[in-house]
């Protein structure tokens, strides 16, 4: 037993005279200490580098620093935790009292289910007007309306495989409610660059600008008011994001028809997007689609082929978000009829958060949605209005919103109206125009 004590009381008693030892570049395997006293600051070193940078330089770099910490009352600046707790002990000072370690998150629980939904409704007031005929739709009025229903249900077998169902119960404007399958996928995630998922998912491009407006609560995109896209397709989907998360691509080879029908035909559609973040907050996007829309089958095959472009470029500085959106397509609605036709529109928007939970908004765009057959045919729409988000789970906007379509194909005798997604505007007569205003409150809540 003695010997033993008397081992150990040497062994401290050789460590103690190589941290006391004050010739300059003590240094035994695997450990160096070294004090410079400058300009009332004491600086330790635990590392012969770090020193010898210092000496050269005047800079410390990242340290640990403690006021009135040294024997007389001096800033200590410590290397790191190892040269700091050296020092004190050299000069018998009470110990560093460093935070206590955060601990480590436990390790997620597999298999995992999480059911989740989302409601989009709202309390307006709405008149939709023919002005060549002087009358107005069957669903103009006073009401409360349930725009959408989602009902999630995800479930995690580990970290690489997962599945969701989706049901978008949505109203169809006929005093009736349709119940859809929107997503049904499963999912394989090798990578955060690297995600593929099989069934009805996510398109590529009209839910990433979704994300980058944060309002589809109140209005759609301007390329799914429009029908010139899906939000949700039955395909193959490839995704991802790369370098720090700035860039973002999604990739679908899709049936066509979107989500509410997977129907099956001669030939696949594609639809892509490439999303960068230049700078923090600045992102730019664009996207393409090409393909019938499922329309090329042996009873009837298709004609053209429809295509389309998308560009988006959206900032973020401050309190202020500012954007717009740029489409254009061909043949869209004409991949089984003989004429050719193209299409495009332009959608701007701008926000501007003024105070804790509040934020003033406006967005406008304009189209051309049919270029070659009906030039005259023109619309255009904006909202402006306040939105308040009490807690995550909650938003709600106060807001206006007007649509006009005006034109057509007078020579034909014809008039002209385009179906937006808050419904079918414009005028049978010809030259005239349509206009639809809606005021009231907008709510999404999650759960």
């Amino acid at each position: 037993m003695l010997r033993h004590s008397a081992g150990r009381i040497l062994a401290l008693a050789a460590l103690a005279a190589v941290i006391l030892a004050t010739a300059a570049g003590a240094q035994v395997t695997g450990l160096y200490y070294q004090e410079v006293t400058k300009e009332g600051r004491i600086y330790v070193f635990n590392t012969y580098e770090r020193y010898q940078a210092f000496q050269k330089t005047g800079e410390m770099g990242t340290a640990i620093t403690l006021i009135g910490r040294g024997p007389d009352g001096e800033t200590v600046v410590a290397e790191n935790e190892t040269a700091l707790d050296l020092f004190l002990f050299k000069h018998n000072l009470p110990a560093y009292d460093r935070p206590a370690p955060k601990p480590a998150p436990p390790p997620p629980a597999f298999p995992k289910t999480t059911i989740g939904g989302r409601v989009y409704a709202d309390a307006t007031a709405k008149e939709n007007k023919d002005e060549g005929k002087d009358t107005k739709s069957a669903d103009s009025g006073v009401g409360i309306d349930v725009k959408r229903f989602y009902f999630t249900v995800t479930h995690d077998f580990d970290q690489t495989w997962m599945a969701q169902f989706q049901t978008d119960i949505g109203d169809q404007g006929a005093k009736r409610y349709d119940v859809f399958v929107k997503k049904a996928y499963i999912q394989l995630k090798l990578d955060n660059a690297a995600i593929f998922r099989l069934g009805a998912a996510d398109t590529p491009w009209i839910p990433f600008v979704e994300g980058i407006q944060g309002q589809r609560y109140l209005t759609q995109t301007i390329t799914d008011s429009l029908g010139f896209g899906t939000s949700a397709e039955w395909g193959l989907h490839f995704l991802g994001k790369a370098i720090d998360n700035k860039l973002s691509y999604a990739f679908t080879i899709g049936n066509g028809k979107g989500y509410s029908n997977p129907t099956r035909t001669k030939s696949v559609d594609y639809e892509g997007r490439v999303s960068f973040e230049a700078i923090k907050g600045l992102t730019f996007a664009v996207g393409g689609y090409s393909g019938y829309r499922g329309n090329d089958t042996d009873t009837t095959p298709a004609l053209h082929k429809a295509t389309r472009f998308n560009a988006l470029a959206n900032w973020v500085i401050g309190p202020v978000k500012i954007g717009g959106e740029y489409f254009t397509a061909d043949n869209w609605n004409q991949t089984t009829k003989a004429p050719e036709d193209k299409s495009d529109g332009y959608s701007g928007w701008l926000q501007f958060t003024f105070a804790k939970d509040w934020m003033a908004f406006g967005q406008y765009w304009d189209t051309n949605p049919s270029k070659d057959l009906n030039p005259d045919l023109k619309g255009n729409y904006y909202n402006l209005g306040v939105q308040w988000k009490p807690v995550k789970a909650v938003t709600a906007a106060l807001a206006y919103k007007y649509a006009e379509v005006k034109g057509g194909i007078i020579k034909a005798g014809q008039g002209g109206t385009v179906s937006f997604g808050d419904g079918t505007i414009g005028s049978t007569v010809p030259g005239a125009k349509g206009t639809y205003n809606e005021v009231g409150l907008w709510f999404s809540f999650d759960f």
